[in-house]
């Protein structure tokens, strides 16, 4: 039996996962993969990791000798972040590796410059780890769902965000106590700035848009906000209006043009991503053939990675068997232009929240605003607050089908009117 030589950069969390799952499921592995697959050789900037290694594999802190073994035939690069790990990847492919990743930045900031050097040099880079770790997503865009034109993808694509929104709908924890409570719990990184700010999010539907679209979906093509803004109030009042907050990155085509957003969304009760809560992740792709398809899984922890890591390097080993290591990879060598809009010029259905002062009047004030830029209001309501304000009262409305441009003008207009007292806020409603 053939025996396939893997070099391993990076020992974390995911790094170690991998290691022990190959250990424990190594019988399996070999079955699937038609060989025999050996860890020579691992790295990592700490030394101390080198303890916790079995002696068959040797311990090195320059990633340079993993990439220039000559033995080794596969690369798996698990440090994360921009550099060194872009030129890990393109080195390794360089030196006659193929790669296994799970790096969303890197992907998702150097797409076009990594697979022009995997085409290049007919090197097979996988990365189904990048997005969704324990789901196979990747793998469905690009052999299952292969037949299909993909007209959307929707999804909760990031575990922390989700389980601090889960902690503010199910036990009324403010924005800050549900941080805290993650952070005691040990579930999250120390710095959780790329999380909460939507960029980890953004990251994988850049990942996912680009396989899906064939062209590169660049960060700068993306409305992008995060949830750090938001209020336990709008967390309650959302809810006792049949809604729950969700973090959702979205790409779609809307009149034969792309956008790509990822954003909070009011997500009615009935629908399957109200119901993906705390570290779970959940994806929607739409095809044209094979209609709307749902994947529900772990988004996060060292095992759901290292299942998507240890499947692509079975698949790599099998084609190395099988003497096609290296076939053509399945993104667009020379991708088309995409025609992309601002998500502000695509109709939505939004929820505003106005904290006014307490006097007639305030609401056909609001109202005459609106509609002079053509904002139609559905519904008002005025619910008591979860927490009594110090100062005002909220309104709420729920608007008809508008063009977010449209919403924007008006608002800005809105904040400053004298009845009202804080800046507005609107979220989107998920009609999907």
């Amino acid at each position: 039996m053939k025996t396939v030589k893997v070099g391993l950069i990076g020992l974390g969390n995911v790094g170690s996962a991998v290691l022990k799952l190959y250990r424990k499921n190594r019988k399996i592995i070999e079955q699937k993969s038609g060989c025999k697959i050996e860890f020579k050789v691992a790295c990592d900037k700490d030394k101390s990791k080198g303890n916790l290694l079995p002696p068959n594999i040797k311990f090195v802190v320059d990633y340079n000798e993993v990439i220039k073994d000559p033995e080794i035939d596969i690369i798996v690069e698990l440090i994360g972040g921009l550099d060194p790990a872009y030129k890990i990847i393109t080195e390794s492919m360089k030196n006659g590796k193929h790669v296994v990743t799970a790096n969303k930045a890197v992907l998702s900031e150097r797409w076009d410059e990594i697979f022009s050097v995997a085409n290049k040099y007919k090197k097979t880079l996988y990365f189904e780890a990048a997005v969704a770790a324990g789901i196979p997503v990747i793998q469905s865009l690009n052999e299952g769902l292969a037949g299909n034109k993909i007209l959307s993808i929707t999804g909760i694509l990031n575990g922390t965000t989700n389980y601090i929104l889960s902690l503010m709908t199910y036990n009324k924890y403010n924005f800050d106590t549900a941080v805290k409570k993650i952070r005691h719990m040990g579930i999250t990184e120390a710095d959780i700035s790329y999380d909460i700010s939507g960029y980890d999010t953004a990251c994988k539907l850049s990942i996912l848009s680009s396989l899906a679209f064939f062209s590169w979906v660049k960060l700068k093509d993306m409305k992008i906000e995060g949830i750090e803004n938001i209020e336990l109030q709008d967390v309650y009042f959302a809810e006792t209006f049949g809604y729950k907050v969700k973090l959702l990155g979205h790409s779609s085509v809307y009149k034969d043009k792309y956008y790509f957003e990822v954003r909070k969304y009011l997500v009615p009760q009935d629908n399957i991503f109200a119901n993906i809560n705390y570290e779970y992740n959940g994806i929607l792709l739409e095809g044209d053939a094979c209609g709307k398809i749902t994947f529900v899984g772990k988004g996060a922890g060292g095992f759901a990675a290292a299942s998507a890591v240890v499947s692509d390097l079975i698949c790599i080993a099998r084609d190395i068997t099988s003497s096609i290591g290296g076939r053509e990879q399945f993104v667009e060598y020379v991708p088309k232009k995409l025609n992309i809009i601002s998500s502000e010029e695509v109709e939505g259905f939004f929820y505003l929240r106005f904290i006014t002062v307490d006097r007639p009047g305030v609401l056909a004030k609001i109202s005459n605003v609106l509609g002079k830029n053509n904002v139609s209001i559905a519904s008002v309501y005025q619910k008591e607050p979860l927490v009594k304000l110090r100062r005002g009262v909220p309104i709420l409305l729920l608007t008809h089908k508008v063009k977010e441009k449209n919403l924007i003008a008006a608002l800005n207009k809105i904040k400053n009117l004298d009845v009202v007292l804080k800046p507005p806020v609107y979220i989107k409603i998920f009609s999907g």
